[in-house]
Parts: structure tokens; sequence; C-alpha cells
């Protein structure tokens, strides 16, 4: 596929690099896919009847010529059009859900534009839109009352009014379904809102699957979000699922490591599963005193989980922090480890007495010393410098805690854990590839202790 084939969505900007999706454009969009798509149109108005107060319905339509839709429209000019509604029903459109509508009222205006309106039969539908989660509860009420008003103006009757809330969430939904239904052709009008709103909005989507996402930075939106998903049900509870919402650690309780990362490698189309046994000063002395196995471990190129062979990719690295933040963390040297230290526990332990420990400034140039000349070939030279002069000698930092640990990545390929998404769902109960990860952490785990 040609890498530039979203130039070629009708909903995308061209000429302007990156030009910021404002929500005209966002509204825009949503008005022509629901005067192409009569289905689309009809499926909103059941969404809007279903929120409506008792006794308030939109009338289906019988004729073309009872639908028509704006954007951008001025009180006067939407009056002028259809001087007597019997029904308007104003309609905030944002990320949020929210309950209660104030019962303020706000002078009306002449010069308020509406961001898109409905003329649907006798009913006008008035829908102020927003990108994010902002109340727009106030400004939809007063381009109701403003239309109200005007109608008053011009002695036609009053019509019935009320308000709904909607989110985008939800609209996303209904246009997926009415593309399912109608064929999901990849040159409709409605699949090219779909890839513009994936593409700019991914958060607002429900959780795809990963066997339905292509594995593109493209789709890096819908692949974080189920990334996200898989580790809330990784989490052993509720209250970890809680705390590392958004984040992309899975909380450990071990004495030698604390956490494991999921993430995707997008050159190999790979699931990565990471843990850093040994990563502080306290995790380094229970890997090298509390675990039985020796560290032959660190030379194993693959692991085998649920009879499935995986790569497995071990370096060992220095950690330079400060206020419990890592600031770099340098790779080891593989060859230098390999020849001065192998998988001997003992000579990590004689190396960890030497370095972990909090360095005060005055200390740095002993630091310094022992890492490029007493451990010569430990690090690359010139990248330690580089770290160690930027993020700390030309810093305001007055230490730093060293430790040296293990970056233990498994690598789950696309074949598998597409597999996997297939066999299973987002559930946690049902989340086949959520399952597999823990095993792969557990198989990890079992290699150390």
């Amino acid at each position: 596929m040609f890498n530039n084939n979203r130039h070629l969505n009708i909903f995308e900007h061209y000429s302007q690099a990156n030009a910021l999706p404002i929500e005209n454009n966002v509204s825009r969009g949503l008005a022509i896919v629901m005067s192409e798509n009569p289905l689309l149109l009809d499926r909103f108005i059941d969404y809007l009847n279903s929120k409506c107060g008792t006794g308030i319905e939109v009338q289906k339509h019988s004729k073309a010529e009872d639908v028509d839709i704006g954007i951008q429209q001025s009180i006067t000019k939407i009056i002028d059009a259809y001087p007597s509604p019997k029904l308007i029903v104003g309609m905030t459109l944002t990320t949020e859900k929210h309950v209660e509508w104030s019962e303020d009222t706000t002078k009306p205006g002449e010069t308020l534009i509406t961001d898109i309106v409905i003329k649907y039969k006798d009913t006008f539908i008035v829908i102020e839109v927003k990108r994010n989660s902002a109340d727009a509860r106030t400004q939809v009420q007063t381009q109701v009352e403003s239309l109200v008003n005007e109608i008053q103006k011009r002695n036609e009757s009053i019509p019935s009014v009320d308000y709904i809330n909607g989110n985008w969430e939800d609209i996303i939904e209904i246009i997926q379904q009415v593309h399912s239904i109608t064929g999901r052709s990849e040159n409709s009008i409605l699949s090219h809102y779909l890839k513009h709103l994936e593409h700019r909005y991914g958060q607002w989507f429900p959780v795809s699957l990963l066997s339905e996402i292509n594995i593109s930075i493209d789709n890096q939106i819908l692949i974080e979000k189920r990334l996200i998903k898989i580790i809330q049900n990784c989490c052993k509870n509720e209250d970890d699922e809680k705390k590392y919402t958004g984040r992309y650690i899975i909380p450990l309780d071990y004495s030698f490591l604390s956490e494991a990362q999921v993430d995707i490698d997008y050159d190999k189309k790979c699931l990565m599963v990471t843990v850093w046994p040994g990563d502080t000063k306290w995790q380094g002395y229970n890997l090298y005193k509390t675990t039985k196995h020796d560290l032959n471990w660190i030379n194993d190129n693959e692991i085998i989980v649920d009879d499935t062979k995986l790569e497995l990719i071990v370096e060992p690295y220095l950690r330079f922090a400060h206020f419990q933040s890592t600031i770099f963390a340098p790779y080891i040297k593989k060859t230098y480890y390999n020849q001065h230290f192998g998988s001997s526990k003992e000579k990590c332990l004689e190396l960890w007495n030497d370095i972990t420990k909090e360095w005060k400034r005055a200390s740095w140039d002993e630091l310094k010393n022992k890492l490029l000349n007493k451990y010569s070939g430990l690090v690359d030279k010139e990248e330690f410098n580089e770290g160690f002069i930027s993020k700390f000698e030309n810093s305001n930092r007055g230490y730093v805690h060293v430790s040296f640990g293990y970056e233990v990545t498994a690598y789950i390929p696309e074949k598998v854990f597409k597999q996997l998404e297939r066999k299973g769902n987002s559930e946690k109960q049902n989340d086949k590839l959520a399952k597999f990860v823990n095993h792969v952490i557990d198989a990890i785990i079992s290699k150390i202790v």
C-alpha cells in the first residue's frame, strides 16, 4: 500500500502540514455522512429519541424534502428557511456524558452560529460539537433559546424544547454498525470518515483487538488503547487496574523486580513483554543473594511459553537515577560482561558492592574513574560521557543513584498474538492475550528464581 494514501481521504488535510483538525471540520464531516447515508441518519434519530425526555419524540420522516442538514447557520437564517418547527432538541456532542442541565437562562442573541442544525420533518436538532470534554450545555441552550425567541418575534407557535447529552463514543459505535451493515466499502464516504476519526481521534473508539488492527505506527492510538486494556486485564486486582490505568506497566510483587511493561515493536511487528530484575540497589541485592538459580539465563535467546517458542533478549545495563527516576541507562557491553562476570553471582555482587550506591557530586570524578578506567570497556565511553555530562554535571542535581540490572524482553510475534486475539475478546475473563502475557512473565520469573 502506498504510504500517502491518507492524503486521498476526503476528510484529511493535504496542503497544510498536519493542520489542526478543528471542530468545524469534525462537524462538517458528521453532517456530510448523515446527509449521504439515510440509514446512519435514521439510526442517529433512534439514538436521539432514546435520550429524549418522557413524551418527547422526533417523528420519522417519509419524504426526502423533510430533511435538511446545515452547518454554521445563524439563528435568523434558520428561522427564515423554516419558521415554524414543533420541536427543538438541543444536543451536546462531546467526549463526556453530562448528567444535569442547568435551569439558568442566557440572554438570547441573533448572531449565534450553530455547529450543526438538522431540520427533520417538523423538528430542529441543534448540535454543539466539541472534540474534548468541555461542557457545551450553556452554548446549546443559548442557541435553542435564541431560536425560540426568534420564533416568538415572528408570531409563530412556540415549539416544545428538550435537551440531551450525546458523546462521540456512542456516535462512533453507530457509524461502525451502519458501516458493517452497508458492506464496509473502503471507498465509501462513511469509510473515509471512520478512517479520519481513527487517525485523529482514536481515543474515542471502543477497544479493538490487535487482530483487527494493522500493526503500523499510523494506528498507534488504537494499538495503545488495546495495550492499556491488556495491562488492566493482567493486573491481579482492581486496585492495581485503577492505579495503573493509562500506564503501560503491570505491577509485580517480587523482591528483585517490581513491574513488567507491555509494548509494541513496530519494526519487528512483535508484542514485547519486558521486566527489569535488579533495577534498584535493593532489587540487585535480592537478585544476587536470594534467588537460587545462577545467571545462566542471561545468555538464553529463547523462552517457551504454552508450547510456543519466543525470542528472548537480555541486556545488562547501568541505571543512573535521581529522586527514584531513571535519568539515563546505558547498556553494559555484552562482550565485557561475558568476559568478566558471566553467570557468576559472586562477581556481579562485587561490581554491585563497588558502584551501587548514592554518589554525591563531590565524588563524581571517582565514579567516572571507576566506570571508565577500573572497569574500562564496561560501557561505551562516548555514550556515558555524553549522558553523564548533559544529565548530571551540567544540571543542578547534587547526587546520582547508581545500580545495575538486566532488561529482559520476550517477543510475541504478530502471528501468535493475532491468533490469541481471535480466540478471545478484551473482557478480562476471556482475554486470551492478556493471559498469555501473564504466562510469559511467569516463565521469565521461573528462569530467575
